[in-house]
Protein backbone atom coordinates (compact mmCIF):
# COMPACT_ATOMS: atom_id res chain seq x y z
CA UNK A 1 0.00 0.00 0.00
CA UNK A 2 1.33 3.44 -0.97
CA UNK A 3 2.22 5.85 1.85
CA UNK A 4 0.07 8.97 2.26
CA UNK A 5 1.17 11.66 -0.16
CA UNK A 6 1.69 15.06 1.49
CA UNK A 7 3.91 18.07 0.83
CA UNK A 8 6.10 17.04 3.78
CA UNK A 9 6.46 13.46 2.52
CA UNK A 10 7.41 14.71 -0.97
CA UNK A 11 9.99 17.08 0.52
CA UNK A 12 11.51 14.32 2.66
CA UNK A 13 11.57 12.02 -0.35
CA UNK A 14 13.30 14.72 -2.40
CA UNK A 15 16.00 15.07 0.27
CA UNK A 16 16.39 11.28 0.27
CA UNK A 17 16.71 11.29 -3.54
CA UNK A 18 19.38 14.02 -3.42
CA UNK A 19 21.39 12.06 -0.83
CA UNK A 20 21.14 8.87 -2.89
CA UNK A 21 22.25 10.64 -6.07
CA UNK A 22 25.01 12.69 -4.41
CA UNK A 23 27.79 10.47 -5.85
CA UNK A 24 26.43 11.18 -9.35
CA UNK A 25 25.98 14.89 -8.64
CA UNK A 26 29.48 15.46 -7.26
CA UNK A 27 31.67 13.50 -9.70
CA UNK A 28 31.62 16.34 -12.22
CA UNK A 29 32.50 18.78 -9.43
CA UNK A 30 35.59 16.82 -8.36
CA UNK A 31 36.83 16.15 -11.92
CA UNK A 32 38.08 19.69 -12.78
CA UNK A 33 40.10 19.86 -9.55
CA UNK A 34 41.82 16.57 -10.36
CA UNK A 35 41.94 16.90 -14.15
CA UNK A 36 44.72 17.68 -16.58
CA UNK A 37 47.10 15.41 -18.41
CA UNK A 38 46.18 12.92 -21.10
CA UNK A 39 42.82 13.50 -22.80
CA UNK A 40 40.42 10.54 -22.85
CA UNK A 41 40.25 10.75 -26.67
CA UNK A 42 44.10 10.79 -26.76
CA UNK A 43 43.97 13.88 -28.96
CA UNK A 44 42.30 11.98 -31.80
CA UNK A 45 40.06 13.82 -34.23
CA UNK A 46 37.36 12.93 -36.72
CA UNK A 47 38.20 13.04 -40.45
CA UNK A 48 36.83 16.61 -40.56
CA UNK A 49 39.30 17.68 -37.87
CA UNK A 50 36.84 17.96 -34.96
CA UNK A 51 37.94 16.27 -31.74
CA UNK A 52 35.92 13.37 -30.32
CA UNK A 53 35.88 14.84 -26.81
CA UNK A 54 38.49 17.55 -26.49
CA UNK A 55 41.20 18.44 -23.97
CA UNK A 56 38.67 19.08 -21.19
CA UNK A 57 38.00 15.36 -20.67
CA UNK A 58 41.11 13.75 -19.21
CA UNK A 59 41.86 10.35 -17.73
CA UNK A 60 43.03 11.95 -14.52
CA UNK A 61 39.78 13.92 -14.17
CA UNK A 62 37.65 10.90 -15.06
CA UNK A 63 39.35 8.49 -12.66
CA UNK A 64 39.87 11.05 -9.89
CA UNK A 65 36.35 12.48 -10.15
CA UNK A 66 34.76 9.02 -10.16
CA UNK A 67 36.90 7.85 -7.22
CA UNK A 68 36.24 10.94 -5.06
CA UNK A 69 32.49 10.91 -5.71
CA UNK A 70 32.33 7.17 -4.97
CA UNK A 71 34.33 7.72 -1.77
CA UNK A 72 31.90 10.46 -0.74
CA UNK A 73 28.96 8.09 -1.24
CA UNK A 74 30.67 5.34 0.74
CA UNK A 75 31.48 7.74 3.58
CA UNK A 76 27.80 8.73 3.66
CA UNK A 77 26.87 5.05 3.78
CA UNK A 78 29.26 4.43 6.69
CA UNK A 79 28.19 7.62 8.52
CA UNK A 80 24.53 6.57 8.31
CA UNK A 81 25.46 3.12 9.62
CA UNK A 82 27.54 4.45 12.53
CA UNK A 83 24.87 7.00 13.49
CA UNK A 84 22.22 4.29 13.58
CA UNK A 85 20.17 6.04 10.88
CA UNK A 86 20.45 3.19 8.38
CA UNK A 87 22.18 -0.16 8.73
CA UNK A 88 24.72 -0.94 6.00
CA UNK A 89 22.57 -3.93 4.96
CA UNK A 90 19.41 -1.82 4.58
CA UNK A 91 20.98 1.39 3.30
CA UNK A 92 19.49 3.91 0.91
CA UNK A 93 21.60 2.22 -1.77
CA UNK A 94 20.43 -1.30 -0.97
CA UNK A 95 22.21 -4.11 0.81
CA UNK A 96 25.93 -4.75 1.28
CA UNK A 97 28.09 -5.32 -0.81
CA UNK A 98 25.94 -4.33 -3.81
CA UNK A 99 25.44 -0.85 -2.34
CA UNK A 100 29.20 -0.19 -2.64
CA UNK A 101 29.15 -1.27 -6.29
CA UNK A 102 26.05 0.81 -6.98
CA UNK A 103 27.62 3.96 -5.49
CA UNK A 104 30.75 3.45 -7.63
CA UNK A 105 28.59 2.86 -10.72
CA UNK A 106 26.64 6.07 -10.11
CA UNK A 107 29.82 8.13 -9.77
CA UNK A 108 31.43 6.59 -12.87
CA UNK A 109 28.23 6.69 -14.91
CA UNK A 110 27.88 10.37 -14.17
CA UNK A 111 31.22 11.17 -15.83
CA UNK A 112 30.55 8.74 -18.69
CA UNK A 113 27.30 10.66 -19.28
CA UNK A 114 29.28 13.90 -19.24
CA UNK A 115 31.65 12.48 -21.87
CA UNK A 116 28.73 11.29 -24.01
CA UNK A 117 27.38 14.83 -23.82
CA UNK A 118 30.75 16.20 -24.96
CA UNK A 119 30.91 13.64 -27.77
CA UNK A 120 27.45 14.73 -29.00
CA UNK A 121 28.37 18.41 -28.75
CA UNK A 122 31.58 17.88 -30.78
CA UNK A 123 29.64 15.76 -33.32
CA UNK A 124 27.09 18.53 -33.93
CA UNK A 125 29.82 21.13 -34.22
CA UNK A 126 29.52 22.84 -30.83
CA UNK A 127 32.93 24.18 -29.79
CA UNK A 128 34.36 23.40 -26.36
CA UNK A 129 32.77 25.66 -23.78
CA UNK A 130 29.74 26.54 -25.90
CA UNK A 131 26.48 26.50 -23.95
CA UNK A 132 24.23 23.60 -24.98
CA UNK A 133 20.86 23.47 -23.24
CA UNK A 134 19.95 20.13 -21.54
CA UNK A 135 23.25 18.46 -22.41
CA UNK A 136 25.10 20.84 -20.09
CA UNK A 137 22.75 20.24 -17.18
CA UNK A 138 21.53 16.64 -17.39
CA UNK A 139 24.07 14.56 -19.30
CA UNK A 140 25.47 13.27 -16.01
CA UNK A 141 21.98 12.25 -14.82
CA UNK A 142 21.43 10.21 -17.99
CA UNK A 143 24.84 8.56 -17.61
CA UNK A 144 24.17 7.63 -13.98
CA UNK A 145 20.72 6.32 -14.96
CA UNK A 146 22.25 4.04 -17.60
CA UNK A 147 24.78 2.68 -15.11
CA UNK A 148 22.14 1.82 -12.48
CA UNK A 149 19.87 -0.06 -14.91
CA UNK A 150 21.42 -3.44 -13.95
CA UNK A 151 20.36 -2.82 -10.33
CA UNK A 152 16.67 -3.47 -10.93
CA UNK A 153 14.46 -3.72 -8.85
CA UNK A 154 16.39 -1.34 -6.53
CA UNK A 155 16.04 1.68 -8.82
CA UNK A 156 12.34 0.97 -9.46
CA UNK A 157 11.51 0.79 -5.74
CA UNK A 158 13.72 3.81 -5.00
CA UNK A 159 12.78 6.20 -7.80
CA UNK A 160 9.48 5.06 -9.32
CA UNK A 161 7.21 3.05 -6.99
CA UNK A 162 4.99 4.60 -4.28
CA UNK A 163 5.06 8.13 -5.75
CA UNK A 164 8.88 8.30 -5.63
CA UNK A 165 8.78 9.42 -9.28
CA UNK A 166 7.39 12.80 -8.09
CA UNK A 167 10.55 13.42 -6.08
CA UNK A 168 12.65 12.24 -9.03
CA UNK A 169 11.03 14.82 -11.31
CA UNK A 170 11.57 17.51 -8.64
CA UNK A 171 15.17 16.32 -8.34
CA UNK A 172 15.72 17.03 -12.05
CA UNK A 173 14.61 20.62 -11.45
CA UNK A 174 16.87 20.91 -8.39
CA UNK A 175 19.74 19.29 -10.33
CA UNK A 176 19.37 21.85 -13.12
CA UNK A 177 19.72 24.81 -10.76
CA UNK A 178 22.42 23.10 -8.67
CA UNK A 179 24.43 22.58 -11.85
CA UNK A 180 24.07 26.25 -12.81
CA UNK A 181 25.15 27.43 -9.33
CA UNK A 182 28.06 24.95 -9.10
CA UNK A 183 29.37 25.99 -12.51
CA UNK A 184 29.19 29.67 -11.66
CA UNK A 185 31.14 29.03 -8.44
CA UNK A 186 33.69 26.99 -10.42
CA UNK A 187 34.05 29.86 -12.88
CA UNK A 188 34.49 32.44 -10.11
CA UNK A 189 37.23 30.45 -8.38
CA UNK A 190 39.01 29.77 -11.67
CA UNK A 191 38.41 26.00 -12.00
CA UNK A 192 36.07 26.34 -14.99
CA UNK A 193 36.63 28.45 -18.08
CA UNK A 194 32.93 29.08 -18.65
CA UNK A 195 30.17 29.87 -16.14
CA UNK A 196 27.87 27.09 -17.46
Amino acid sequence: MSPELTAASILLDLVRTIVILLPAMTANTFAPFLGGGTPVDLGKARPDGRRYLGDGKTWRGFIGGSACAALLGMLLLIAMHLSGFRDVDSSLWGSYPLNMVLIAFMATGSLVGDMIGSFIKRAIGRPRGARTFLLDQWDYVLGAALFILPFYPWWFRTFVADHHWISLVLFLVVAYFAHVVANRIGYWIGVKKEPW
